[in-house]
Parts: C-alpha cells; structure tokens; sequence
C-alpha cells in the first residue's frame, strides 16, 4: 500500500511513481490485459492498442503524425501499421484535402475492437470502484484525469542512440 498521506513534494512523487509502477507491471501480464481489455483483443499488443487510440481519438490520421505521436520513425511504424491493416483493423484512405496524401483511419472491424475494449476496461474499473463514494469516484475521475493529460503533454527528452549501461557505471 501506497502512503497517501505525505503533501511534501519528493514524497508525493515517489509515492505516484510507486504506484504508477505497479499499474504499468499490472497491465504488463497477458491475463490482465485481457481483463482490461477484453477478450476481443486478446491478439493484439499494447503497441497496437496506443496505435489504434491514437487513430481512433484523432480520426483519420498520416502516417507521419503516428510516427511523430509514438516518438519514432516513419520506417518504424510502418511495419506496426501494415501489420494491424492486414489484422483487418486499419484501413488507408486517400485525404480529402491532400490527395497525394494518405491517411490511416479504423476500419470497422477496428472501431468494433475498441468499443469492446471500452466496455470491458469500463467494467473493470467500475467493478474496482463499486464501493467507493460518489465523491471519491468524481474526485478520482478528475484527478487521475488531470495527471494523465499533464503527463501526457510533458516534453520527453530524446533517448540517445547508445544510453550508457547505467549498471556499468559504477560509484567511485
């Protein structure tokens, strides 16, 4: 269990962290995800599930967006794309705006995926939540909420090509 009750700055944060952590080692097993995700999606990785979210959140989208929104390059993301097009989930369109433009959209098979993983990860967290108090949950709802967009729109340094070894660094 988590302290919850510190306010000091360094505190809160290693106690978010800390939990934060265990939420990301909770979705990281295969039987959890399918909880959470329902068993519509029991072949498709988390990658595909950020991919297909992002699309589904953001419409029609280029290619280039997905890449830049994933942090990678076009040739890296190409492959994640292709393969979930050939899944079936993913379909290419031409722009409307652009027509030299392609855009990748959800197929229907795709925006039937994700109202699955909708209802069952919304059934998880209300089964999670059942008794908690109203109050609780909309505090909950709002704060969790506002972490996830800051989080999200926190600027991530670029990761260097060769990180140091930080096991191979060693105090002196």
């Amino acid at each position: 269990m988590v302290d919850t009750t510190s306010t000091q700055p360094a505190e809160t944060g290693a106690a978010v962290q800390a939990s934060v952590a265990r939420l990301l080692r909770w979705s990281s097993r295969r039987a959890n995800r399918r909880v959470l995700f329902g068993p519509a999606a029991d072949d498709v990785s988390p990658n595909d599930v950020w991919l297909l979210d992002a699309v589904e959140d953001n419409g029609p989208v280029r290619l280039s967006d997905l890449a830049s929104w994933q942090g990678v390059d076009k040739s890296t993301i190409t492959p994640q794309v292709r393969r979930l097009e050939q899944r079936g989930l993913l379909e290419r369109r031409t722009s409307t705006s652009d027509r030299r433009s392609v855009m990748i959209a959800l197929s229907d098979a795709g925006r039937s995926l994700q109202r699955h993983r909708a209802t069952a990860g919304a059934a998880l967290i209300e089964e999670l939540l059942h008794d908690w108090s109203p109050q609780d949950r909309r505090v909950f709802t709002a704060l969790f909420g506002r972490f996830t967009d800051r989080l999200q729109a926190h600027p991530v340094p670029p990761v260097p090509h060769n990180p140091p070894d930080v096991l191979d660094q060693r105090v002196q």
